[in-house]
């Protein structure tokens, strides 16, 4: 949907990012991310793969995240709410 392609795909256990992504195709997610449902998930890799047109936070990377996820900010928003247990 977004017209990107990824290269490497890995999993994470960083103790403060759900996901990360370089300019250079790699995308890296918490492996904590299966202790929410499916729409939180989806929303951190449209995250991700969005960072891959904008490298950035800017208004046009949040219009990029829009357009595949329209309600993303609630989903973020359960990000912060409902904490991954620690184990």
């Amino acid at each position: 949907l977004l017209g990107v392609q990824w290269r490497t795909l890995r999993l994470s256990s960083a103790q403060t990012r759900w996901g990360s992504a370089r300019a250079d195709g790699s995308i890296r997610l918490n492996w904590r991310l299966l202790h929410y449902r499916p729409a939180v998930i989806d929303y951190v890799v449209a995250h991700e793969l969005s960072h891959l047109r904008h490298m950035d936070h800017s208004p046009r990377f949040w219009d990029t995240v829009a357009t595949v996820m329209p309600d993303y900010a609630a989903l973020r928003d359960r990000l912060r709410d409902e904490p991954a247990p620690r184990w």
